[in-house]
């Protein structure tokens, strides 16, 4: 039997394209003039259960956990989780905005990043950016926008390793500094023109 979340997927991944099959008077409008949907916290369907809650939270939120995690810790889980379907199903869904709050765990002597709010994600960012690049190459007339924000416990070695990332996994994909949105929406010589 399918539930509401199962239907409301189903009928969402009609929206996966909704970019390109925007009417014509809409091509010459600055990306920025148009609204875009996105997702707050995206990446809290993937919360760890397991994880310490983030070192930027209030002193008196971590007292709390050390002292009863059985009751504050399932609080914290249900109150950061703002999000339940994956990335790709959010892009599927017509979402063009995705908020990474991106931030290494304290204590972990790797470089991984992982993305945070008050606790951590399963996922790494770097798994997650090649998740979206995937979408991209099979979208390839959809815009996503990336806002990289928070950087919890990021060094400024971190943080070069995270524009390397992004570098990396979407190369050309990025959006030139003195590109207008307009012509990397629609190109001069696009088959929609």
């Amino acid at each position: 039997m399918e539930g509401p979340l199962q239907t409301s997927i189903h009928v969402c991944r009609e929206n996966g394209q909704w970019m390109s099959r925007l009417p014509e008077k809409l091509w010459d409008i600055p990306l920025y003039n148009l609204a875009l949907p996105g997702s707050h916290d995206t990446m809290t369907y993937c919360l760890d259960e397991t994880s310490a809650v983030s070192g930027n939270e209030s002193k008196l939120v971590k007292f709390l956990n050390k002292c009863i995690p059985c009751i504050v810790h399932p609080i914290i889980m249900k109150w950061s989780t703002t999000q339940e379907l994956t990335v790709t199903e959010q892009l599927e869904a017509g979402v063009r905005y995705l908020d990474f709050r991106i931030a290494h765990k304290a204590n972990d002597p790797s470089m991984n990043l992982y993305f945070v709010h008050m606790v951590y994600t399963t996922v790494t960012v770097q798994d997650i950016l090649w998740e979206v690049l995937r979408w991209l190459e099979t979208h390839p007339q959809e815009v996503v926008i990336l806002a990289c924000r928070n950087f919890d416990g990021l060094t400024r070695k971190l943080h070069c390793l995270l524009i390397a990332y992004i570098k990396e996994i979407f190369q050309c994909k990025l959006c030139p500094r003195n590109v207008s949105m307009i012509s990397l929406f629609f190109p001069k010589n696009d088959i929609l023109r």
